[in-house]
C-alpha cells in the first residue's frame, strides 16, 4: 500500500509539471504566431520545463496550496513581450491559449473515461490518480479564467480596458494569488461553487468525482514529506537574478520605470550576462526618455546575442529619438536582415528617411511596411506627406483618402495641423477630402 501512495504522489506531481509545461507552451507559441517572435529565443518553444517552470511559483507554491487548502494554484515563468504583438487581439489570444492548452490536456487525460475504456469497477491505482489530476486541471482552468490580475482571464481583458484601470489592476497583480487563496480558504460559499462547478465538469467528461476524491486521499497520506521536498527544491535550484529579473517585470508591467530598472541592475549585477535582464533594462531607460544611456544598454544586449531582431529595432527608435537618424536606419537593416516581415520595421526606417528629407527612400519603406499591413494608416498617411513635400497633388490626396478611410478622426485631425501639407492646403482636392 506504501509502494502505491508513493507512485500515486510521483504521477500527480509530475502530471503536474507537466500540464504548466504544456499551458505555458501554449501562451507561447501564439505569441510567436501574433509577432513575438523573441520567445524562440528564450527557449520557449522547446517544451523543456526549466524554461517554462520557477520552483517556487510553478511548483512548490501550488503543491503546498493543494496540500493545505485543495487546490493548486496554477503558476508559471514565461514573460511575452507584448509591445511586439500585431495588435491588442493578440495579446486577448495569448492569454487565453494557455488555457485552452490545459482544457485539451484535461480533455486528453479524461478519454480514457469518457470513451467507456475504463469502469468503476477497474482496481488499479493509476485511475484515482489520474481522477485527481482531471480534477486538478479543471480547477486549474476555472481559475486561470477569472478576470482577475494576475490570472489568464485577466490578460484576456485587460489590452481592453482603459490605461488607468490597467495600471491600477496591475499593481494590485502582485497579492492577487493571495486573495483568491484567501477568498478560497475563508470564504465557504466560494470554494463550495468552485468545487462544486469542477464536479459538474468531471462528471460530464465521465470522470468520478468520488475516484478523484480517492486519488486525493491517497496523495495526501505522504504530502508532508513532499512539501519539505519541494520546499528544499526550491531553496536549491533558486535564482537571486530570475527573482530580480521577474520583479523587475512586475514592475514594468505596472509602468514603475525606476524600481523596474533598480530591479534589473541587481539581475545584471548578479549575472553579468543575463540578456533578457540587460534587454528590458535597454527598453526601460528608453522609456524613462534616457536614450543615451539605453543606446549603450542595446549595444551590451547586442554583444551577448545579436541575432534578436527586436534589439536592433529599439535601437533603431532610440537612435531617431536622439535624431541620429543614418544610425536608426542602420539598426532597423539589421533588424530587417533578421526579420524582413515586420511591418513596424519598415514603417520606421521610413520615418528616417522622411527626417533626413529622402523621400523616395522613406515611399518606398512605407510601402513594404502596407505590403505586409494593407491597413496600415499610418503608414499610408505619412505617405501622403511625403507626396505633399515633393508637391505631388494627386498621389498625395490619394494616400491621404486612404489613410482616412482606415482611420477617419485622426487622420482628418491630424491633416487639418500638419505643416508638411501647406504646399497643398488650398488645392480645392485637398480641401474637400479633410473638410
Amino acid at each position: 500500500m506504501k509502494d502505491i501512495v508513493w507512485l500515486v504522489t510521483i504521477f500527480v506531481c509530475l502530471g503536474w509539471i507537466v500540464s504548466v509545461c504544456l499551458h505555458e507552451f501554449g501562451h507561447a507559441v501564439v505569441a510567436y504566431v501574433g509577432g513575438d517572435t523573441s520567445v524562440k529565443d528564450k527557449g520557449y518553444l522547446t517544451l523543456n520545463p526549466l524554461k517554462y517552470t520557477d520552483p517556487g511559483l510553478s511548483l512548490a507554491l501550488p503543491i503546498l496550496f493543494l496540500l493545505l487548502g485543495g487546490i493548486a494554484l496554477p503558476g508559471g515563468a514565461v514573460y511575452i513581450d507584448r509591445s511586439r504583438l500585431r495588435h491588442r487581439g493578440w495579446e486577448s489570444a495569448v492569454s487565453a491559449a494557455g488555457p485552452l492548452a490545459s482544457a485539451l490536456v484535461t480533455c486528453f487525460l479524461a478519454m480514457p473515461f469518457w470513451m467507456g475504456w475504463v469502469s468503476r469497477e477497474t482496481q488499479h491505482w493509476i485511475l484515482p490518480s489520474l481522477a485527481f489530476l482531471i480534477l486538478l486541471e479543471i480547477l486549474a482552468v476555472i481559475l486561470n479564467l477569472l478576470p482577475i490580475p494576475p490570472l489568464d482571464g485577466y490578460g484576456i481583458i485587460e489590452p481592453w480596458l482603459p490605461q488607468k484601470i490597467q495600471i491600477q489592476l496591475n499593481k494590485f497583480g502582485r497579492y492577487g494569488i493571495w486573495v483568491i487563496f484567501g477568498l478560497l480558504w475563508f470564504v465557504e460559499p466560494a470554494s463550495r461553487l468552485l468545487w462544486q462547478t469542477a464536479h459538474t465538469i468531471s462528471k460530464t467528461l465521465g470522470v468520478p468525482p468520488e475516484m478523484a476524491g480517492v486519488g486525493f486521499q491517497l496523495f495526501r497520506q505522504q504530502s508532508g514529506w513532499l512539501v519539505l521536498g519541494f520546499v528544499v527544491l526550491a531553496w536549491l535550484l533558486r535564482s537571486k537574478e530570475n527573482e530580480q529579473y521577474r520583479r523587475g517585470n512586475k514592475l514594468l508591467k505596472s509602468q514603475q520605470y525606476e524600481a523596474a530598472l533598480a530591479a534589473y541592475n541587481q539581475a545584471i549585477a548578479i549575472k553579468a550576462d543575463y540578456y533578457e535582464a540587460w534587454y528590458f533594462r535597454s527598453y526601460v531607460l528608453h522609456l524613462l526618455q534616457r536614450y543615451e544611456e539605453a543606446i549603450t544598454s542595446y549595444e551590451q544586449v547586442i554583444q551577448i546575442y545579436s541575432q534578436d531582431a527586436s534589439v536592433w529595432y529599439y535601437q533603431g527608435l532610440t537612435f531617431g529619438y536622439l535624431q541620429r537618424y543614418e544610425e536608426a536606419i542602420s539598426s532597423y537593416d539589421q533588424a530587417i536582415a533578421l526579420e524582413s516581415n515586420i511591418e513596424s520595421f519598415w514603417f520606421y526606417r521610413g520615418d528616417a528617411f522622411y527626417h533626413l528629407q529622402q523621400y523616395e527612400k522613406a515611399l518606398a519603406s512605407y510601402d513594404r511596411a502596407i505590403q505586409i499591413k494593407p491597413d496600415y494608416a499610418g503608414a499610408w498617411y505619412n505617405k501622403a506627406c511625403c507626396y505633399a513635400l515633393q508637391t505631388n497633388i494627386t498621389l498625395a490626396v490619394e494616400n491621404l483618402q486612404q489613410a482616412i478611410e482606415l482611420e477617419p478622426n485622426k487622420s482628418i485631425n491630424d491633416a487639418k495641423t500638419d505643416s508638411d501639407f501647406e504646399a497643398i492646403r488650398e488645392n480645392p482636392l485637398f480641401k474637400n477630402l479633410i473638410g
